[in-house]
């Protein structure tokens, strides 16, 4: 009986230890995400200057690279996804930043605060709601370097997030692309997670999600399908793989029905072309970069002439 009481109280324990690890430690992971650079617009043949600047809403220092056009119809404020930089290693971003370039597109490409090599807000990462701020201050340090006055937006993930808050706040966002965007954040937290540990999705819903919330603070607040309305009339392009295993497609049907007259494009994965755990995720442009560069460079043409 001794022994059996000794195993239920370590059993117990055991249990209690790893509901603190579990509900109380690892929702600190939505936290800040300086991963390294990896390469830099040169390795693609790209001139580039790198700048900082500080948005209007926080004191942050914001480093970005840019990169000018030859005779530019306007200039791209690129935004990476949550965890990554302005390098994109995964998504390979700086390929598509050179095309851009080729069509005639300045790039603005910005680590978000809390992320690549900027500085930590006051609040931490919100997944799109206060980064928007990050992209109305680009085009701040634009227009007083006279570098650029007419501006599109260009993000993947919660850089999707981050341009489509930034246009419904900022009518100098002409037309936004939104790569592989989520409509409302705190549904795609048990993917993301799972993806992060390889555990099951469904023991990162409840008490998960309300510690990362309520004990560390995490603002689970992203809800574009809230605002996406407010972009109107200006054009948006939603883009999103139909295999995506980290924000379902549903997003962005989600999205569209918000905002009926957004363009959309479902692409679909090349037979075991994005393995798991984060598959076709923002992989858009990896897997399909010619049409990629047709599709959204078309859009931000239409839409620059439709709003001379």
């Amino acid at each position: 009986m001794g022994h059996m009481k000794r195993r239920v109280r370590i059993g117990t324990a055991a249990l209690v230890g790893l509901c603190l690890l579990w509900f109380g430690v690892a929702p600190a992971w939505f936290g800040l995400a300086h991963t390294p650079l990896v390469g830099s617009p040169a390795d693609d043949g790209i001139t580039f200057e790198t700048v900082s600047f500080h948005p209007q809403d926080d004191p942050v220092t914001l480093r970005a690279w840019w990169m000018p056009a030859a005779n530019p119809k306007a200039a791209v404020i690129m935004v990476h996804g949550g965890g990554d930089n302005r390098s994109h290693p995964y998504m390979q971003w700086l390929r598509l930043a050179r095309a851009l370039v080729d069509h005639g597109y300045g790039v603005m490409d910005v680590d978000l605060r809390n992320h690549g090599e900027s500085g930590n807000s006051a609040r931490g990462p919100s997944f799109g709601v206060d980064e928007a701020g990050d992209v109305s201050g680009a085009m701040d340090f634009l227009v007083q370097r006279g570098a650029a006055t007419r501006f599109v937006g260009l993000g993947y993930s919660m850089g999707g997030q981050t341009v489509l808050y930034a246009a419904a706040r900022d009518r100098r966002v002409a037309a936004v692309v939104s790569d592989a965007t989520y409509a409302d954040v705190r549904d795609i937290v048990p993917n993301f997670a799972h993806a992060v540990t390889g555990l099951p999705a469904p023991l990162f819903f409840g008490p998960f999600v309300w510690s990362a919330v309520h004990l560390h603070g995490t603002h689970l607040e992203a809800r574009a399908v809230e605002v996406i309305g407010e972009i109107a009339p200006r054009p948006v392009l939603l883009i999103h793989d139909d295999a995506d295993p980290i924000v379902p497609v549903e997003h962005c049907r989600r999205l569209a029905h918000a905002y009926p007259a957004a363009q959309v494009w479902i692409t679909s994965e090349p037979s075991g072309a994005a393995p798991p755990p984060w598959g076709t995720h923002a992989k858009s442009y990896r897997l399909h970069p010619d049409e990629y560069v047709q599709r959204v460079t078309s859009f931000y043409d239409a839409a620059l002439a439709a709003s001379h």
